[in-house]
């Protein structure tokens, strides 16, 4: 029978943990229930956490999944934001999280099986913002006052103060014969520019650049750019090779995907690696598919997919593109995927023609509902990362 975990109370508190450094999280603490109200003992179980800035948006801040075991009471406690074994960090960078923003709000998502089939249980606002967070980024106009030296300021109130402070007020009307300059840097200038050595390189730069040809110059310079006469094949002749814009985008996703039976059903990938004028846009049901490149140009696209079928059969599964909205010729491919809970790895790699703002999509179908997309926990002996159930690499090659 399916057991269903409730969450019956959370408690949102500063915790720092010290190993050599400070290292702070947020205390998130619950009790696993069955629907019956009776405690879950003793379970290991499956916990994605998730920080955003509202309820309805898909952006996520930071995200971490977490494989707990409740105790014989049901109750389990994960320090969020802080690095633990057997912790995955699948979405951004606590350190980063920009808690000066007025509203936070935690969502939670469970696998009481201890993989990573995720339901969710909704989201909650964290109505206490963690005021020691914020404190690592002060905002200057909060201080008012001197702050002295010893505090880290400069004891001062204005520019001219700190210019007297520094002896540095009368730098611009010291003339050139009057300022300063170490015993070493006078040696040095009195060995290597003797009257000679400065009257020879004198005659030399004006041999070079008399005013005529510096007049001259300056001229045809003007000339050039002002009427744009500068063209394309005399840059590259001038740098010497043809300069070229990259644009190149990593996207994944660790969550389940499923498809119903002979349905077409687009891929999601709510994970940005790493990108560079390519992003992930929502589909019409708003649901991240779509990856829209900013200029026109060819493209090289792979993907790599992780699918299970948990039944003992064979079942055929197909994979293919669309280019903004329409199937993108011979692209489609048709895998026989082994079942009996075999990890079936899919993968391939086309060039794409884009234009500005286009968009593709990777489509799959099933003709069996036992066969989905998902992921793989962090693996030990050896220590390997964590396999997400989909993932995508896309580059510009022109």
């Amino acid at each position: 029978m399916k057991i269903i975990i409730f969450i019956v109370f959370a408690a949102l508190t500063i915790s720092a943990k010290t190993n050599a450094q400070s290292n702070k999280g947020i205390s998130f603490q619950a009790i696993a229930r069955k629907p019956n109200g009776l405690i879950l003992p003793n379970k290991n179980i499956a916990i994605r956490l998730s920080i955003k800035n509202d309820t309805s948006s898909s952006t996520i801040e930071y995200q971490e999944i977490k494989s707990v075991t409740t105790n014989v009471l049901g109750l389990f406690t994960i320090l969020l934001g802080v690095e633990e074994a057997g912790k995955i960090i699948s979405m951004g960078s606590f350190e980063n999280i920009a808690w000066i923003s007025p509203d936070k709000y935690l969502q939670i998502e469970i696998d009481p099986e201890g993989g990573l089939v995720f339901e969710n249980l909704g989201v909650q606002k964290i109505n206490y913002v963690p005021f020691s967070f914020y404190a690592d980024n002060v905002n200057a106009k909060n201080i008012a006052g001197v702050v002295s030296v010893k505090q880290g300021g400069t004891g001062v109130t204005s520019i001219k103060e700190i210019a007297t402070l520094l002896s540095i007020d009368k730098v611009n009307n010291t003339p050139d014969s009057l300022k300063p300059i170490n015993t070493y840097t006078m040696q040095a200038l009195s060995e290597k520019l003797k009257k000679t050595d400065t009257l020879s390189m004198s005659n030399r730069i004006n041999l070079k650049l008399n005013k005529a040809d510096t007049i001259s110059l300056s001229n045809r310079i003007n000339k050039k750019i002002n009427s744009g006469e500068i063209t394309h094949t005399e840059i590259i002749a001038g740098l010497g090779f043809t300069p070229t814009k990259v644009a190149f985008g990593s996207f994944f996703d660790s969550a389940k995907q499923q498809a119903l039976v002979s349905v077409a059903t687009p891929i999601r990938f709510s994970i940005i690696h790493l990108s560079s004028d390519i992003t992930i846009t929502n589909n019409t049901t708003l649901l991240p598919t779509r990856i829209t490149v900013k200029y026109a140009g060819t493209y090289f696209i792979k993907y790599t997919l992780q699918l299970l079928k948990s039944d003992l059969a064979t079942d055929e599964v197909s994979v293919w593109i669309r280019r903004n909205g329409s199937a993108y010729a011979n692209t489609n491919l048709n895998y026989t995927v082994a079942g009996n809970n075999l990890k079936n790895i899919l993968a391939a790699g086309y060039f794409v023609a884009l234009g500005d703002d286009d968009y593709i999509e990777i489509y799959f179908s099933v003709k069996n509902t036992n066969s989905v997309l998902t992921g793989s926990l962090v693996q030990a002996s050896p220590s390997r990362p964590a396999t997400p159930a989909v993932a995508v690499t896309i580059h510009s090659v022109n």
